[in-house]
C-alpha cells in the first residue's frame, strides 16, 4: 500500500540554533549568491529574521555581502569550518590503517586524536588483543594540556598559541595530571627534542602513553598517533621501541597527508 505524504512545506526551525543552520545550509542548494527573499523563501523564516541572522553570521565572517548586488556567499569563515572538516575526514580514512598497523606490530592499544582548537578529539582506536588492555572513549574531547595526546599536539603549536593555552586554567584528569604551567613547559620542550610525548597515568592509573604529531599538507599540526600500555609491559628498552615506532608511524601518517615530517 502507497502511502500518501501531504506536499511538502517549508516550516522554519522552533530554535534559533535551528535557524542558523536553515539559513547556513541554504547556500548549499547550488546557488552561491543569496538575497535576503531567497534565504526567506528556501527556509520559511521571515525577511527580517533572515536579515538578523545574516547580520550575524556576517560578523563572524560565515557570510559576507557582494557589495554590488548586495546578497550574500559564504565566507572564509565557513570555508574555515569546510577545510577542517575536510582535513579530519582525511586524518581518519588515512590515520585507521595506521592504527592497525601500528597495533598489531607493538600488541598495544592505538588511537588517533584529531585537534580541535585548543582542544583534541579521539577519531579512531585499534584495541590490543591482550587480556588487560588500555582503552579510549571515541568522541571523547580533552584540552591539549592533558596525555601524550595532547601535548603531542601543543608543543608543536605557534609559541604565542602555547602561551595563550598555558595562561587558562589547567584541568586535572586525575592526580597524577600534570597542571603547573612551568612543568608543562618543560614537558613540551622534551616533545619538541625528542620528536614524540611520553606521560604516566595522567589518564588512567598504571598505564603508559606515547604519541606523536601529525601535520597537514601546510605543515600545521592536525592530530596525533598513539599506543597507549601498562606500566607492567613497557622497561626502558620497550619505551624505546614504542617512542621511535610512534614516531615512524605518524611521520608516514604526515606524508600521506601531503604534510612535511616533524623536525626532531
Amino acid at each position: 500500500m502507497r502511502i500518501m505524504t501531504e506536499p511538502s512545506v517549508h516550516r522554519p526551525p522552533d530554535s534559533t540554533t535551528g535557524r542558523v543552520v536553515q539559513v547556513l545550509l541554504a547556500f548549499s542548494q547550488g546557488k552561491s549568491l543569496l538575497g535576503v527573499s531567497d534565504i526567506a523563501r528556501s527556509t520559511g523564516l521571515s525577511k527580517a529574521v533572515a536579515h538578523r541572522i545574516l547580520q550575524e553570521l556576517g560578523t563572524n565572517h560565515l557570510v559576507v555581502q557582494d557589495p554590488s548586488s548586495r546578497k550574500y556567499t559564504l565566507g572564509n569563515g565557513a570555508f574555515a569550518l569546510s577545510n577542517a572538516a575536510s582535513a579530519q575526514s582525511s586524518l581518519r580514512k588515512e590515520g585507521m590503517a595506521m592504527l592497525a598497523a601500528l597495533s598489531e606490530d607493538t600488541g598495544e592499544t592505538t588511537t588517533l586524536s584529531a585537534r580541535m582548537g585548543y582542544r583534541r578529539t579521539y577519531i579512531g582506536q585499534v584495541e590490543s588483543s591482550q587480556l588487560i588492555r588500555i582503552s579510549v572513549q571515541v568522541g571523547l574531547s580533552l584540552p591539549l594540556t592533558v596525555g601524550a595526546s595532547g601535548h603531542a599536539m601543543l608543543a608543536f603549536l605557534p609559541q604565542a598559541d602555547i602561551e595563550n593555552v598555558l595562561n587558562r586554567p589547567v584541568p586535572a584528569l586525575n592526580e597524577r595530571t600534570e597542571t603547573r604551567p612551568e612543568r608543562i613547559r618543560e614537558r613540551l620542550c622534551l616533545v619538541r627534542e625528542h620528536g614524540y610525548a611520553r606521560t604516566d597515568s595522567e589518564r588512567v592509573a598504571e598505564s603508559v602513553s606515547f604519541a606523536a604529531p601529525v601535520f597537514d599538507a601546510i605543515g600545521e599540526v592536525t592530530g596525533s598517533l598513539s599506543i597507549a600500555a601498562l606500566a607492567t609491559r613497557v622497561d626502558d628498552d620497550r619505551e624505546a621501541e614504542l617512542g621511535r615506532r610512534v614516531m615512524d608511524a605518524a611521520a608516514h601518517l604526515t606524508e600521506q597527508l601531503g604534510g612535511p615530517s616533524p623536525a626532531h
